[in-house]
This record gives C-alpha cells, sequence and structure tokens, in this order.
C-alpha cells in the first residue's frame, strides 16, 4: 500500500513540478526579466543579471523537487563552477532536466537552446533576457560562442546535442570539440548519472521509475585544451581529436558511476 501511495505521490510531485516551472518561466520571463532589462545599464548588465535570477530560480526548483520527493541527488566538485570565471562546461545529458542541475551551480552560464525554445511561451523571455544562444544557424552560433567565452560567462554545452538515448553508446557532435579548439578555452567536464533513469528521450514527463531517481554530478577540475592542440594543424582534424577526447572523458565517468553504484 505504502508503495502504490508513494508512486502515485511522485506522479503528482511530478506534474506539479513541471507545472510551477512552466508559470515560473512566464512569470520571470515576462514581469520580472523586461524590469530588469528596463532598469540596467546596459544590455549586457542586464543579461547577467538575468542569468543569475535563473541561477537562484533552478536552485529553487532543485530543492522543490528533493523536498517534494521526486528525486535525490549528490553532487560532487561544485566548487568549481561556483566562480564567476568564464569558460566551457561540457557534459552527458541524459536526462530532461541535466541543464537545470548544472545552471543551479552557475551563476554566469550562457545556454546553448533549440530554435524550438524561442517559440515556446513558457521560455522565449528567459531566452531573450539571459541572452542565450540558438543553434538555429551553426556557424554562426559557433562565432557567437567563441565571441562570448572570452567575456564572463560559462558556456554550458551537451556535445551530444540532445538527450542520449537508453541502451545506445554515447555520440558526440563536434561543435563542443570546435569551440574548444577555436577558442583555447579551458572547459570543465561533468559527468551525470540517473538511477533509475527518467526523464530521457525516450520516456515522457509521466512515466515516472517504480522508485524515486537519484541524480549524481561529478564535476573535474577545468582541462587546459593547449597541450592537446598542436601548432598549423587542421581545425577538422584538431577538432576531430578533441571531440575523441570529450567522449573518453565522458563515457569513462559513465562507467565509473554505474561500476560504484
Amino acid at each position: 500500500m505504502f508503495t502504490k501511495f508513494n508512486y502515485y505521490w511522485r506522479l503528482f510531485a511530478t506534474g506539479l513540478c513541471f507545472t510551477l516551472f512552466g508559470l515560473g518561466g512566464i512569470a520571470i520571463g515576462f514581469l520580472l526579466f523586461p524590469l530588469i532589462h528596463l532598469f540596467s545599464s546596459n544590455r549586457v548588465r542586464a543579461q547577467r543579471r538575468c542569468q543569475y535570477v535563473v541561477h537562484r530560480s533552478f536552485k529553487l526548483f532543485v530543492w522543490t523537487m528533493k523536498i517534494a520527493g521526486v528525486l535525490t541527488y549528490k553532487i560532487e566538485g561544485v566548487e568549481f563552477l561556483e566562480d564567476d570565471s568564464s569558460g566551457i562546461v561540457v557534459a552527458n545529458h541524459p536526462s530532461l532536466i541535466d541543464v537545470v542541475f548544472i545552471v543551479a551551480c552557475i551563476p554566469n552560464a550562457l545556454c546553448i537552446v533549440k530554435k524550438a525554445a524561442w517559440s515556446n511561451p513558457f521560455m522565449m523571455g528567459v531566452m531573450w533576457a539571459t541572452g542565450y544562444v540558438s543553434n538555429d544557424i551553426p556557424e554562426r552560433m559557433l562565432e557567437e560562442c567563441i565571441d562570448r567565452v572570452q567575456g564572463d560567462e560559462k558556456l554550458v554545452i551537451f556535445p551530444e546535442g540532445t538527450r542520449t538515448v537508453p541502451g545506445r553508446p554515447m555520440k558526440l557532435m563536434r561543435g563542443a570539440a570546435s569551440i574548444i579548439v577555436r577558442s583555447r578555452t579551458p572547459f570543465i567536464p561533468i559527468t551525470i548519472t540517473n538511477n533509475p533513469t527518467t526523464l530521457t528521450k525516450a520516456e515522457k514527463w509521466y512515466q515516472i521509475p517504480s522508485k524515486r531517481m537519484h541524480l549524481r554530478m561529478d564535476v573535474r577540475a577545468a582541462i587546459d585544451p593547449g597541450p592537446y592542440i598542436i601548432e598549423g594543424e587542421s581545425l577538422s582534424l584538431a577538432s576531430r581529436r578533441m571531440n575523441k577526447m570529450l567522449r573518453e572523458i565522458l563515457v569513462e565517468g559513465v562507467e565509473r558511476h554505474e561500476r560504484a553504484h
């Protein structure tokens, strides 16, 4: 009886959390963020303030999910994300809420967002106000990301481009590697695992597991790409080698989590 009650409570709490997330996105995007832009001295400062609001909001959302009994979590190495320095953050992408946990740890996160999010009424205000980057035109996206990681933002990238399909090998697109090689900016690897899996690319939000999900996120110290870039080498070859390195780091991290479990 208790097991059944717990399941239906988590189903209700999951739906409630998603509802709060959507309503919060509308309230922040269309009420608070316009005021921040109105009373900020310039657009860049306004975007940084809005990014910080998203950071605090996601932190609150993570706390809400935990208190509601939707999930538990453990984060190692969060200190590598909490300063205001610029850089690149790369992570595997097993579930829908990965970005929530990452941005909850980063006060100056710059995210790459799918084109569809810019027309989503729950998200479009947030996209505009924070200055997040659209992926609709890949080359323009790369140039903007390379330019902005030279400033004071941490660019968050999922090299897979979309959520991992359970049971399939991790496949990385070359965008993240190209940005790292061309900008020569240190990158922070993050490995995320969910047990049991939920909110994957193959599951709807209401297809919750029989027990609470436990999310584990391991953050490593920043890696300088300089020693791995050969002078005079073509961008294509350098990006391919960097992409292979990223995959090895992320896959090794996932496998280490699975062995520990």
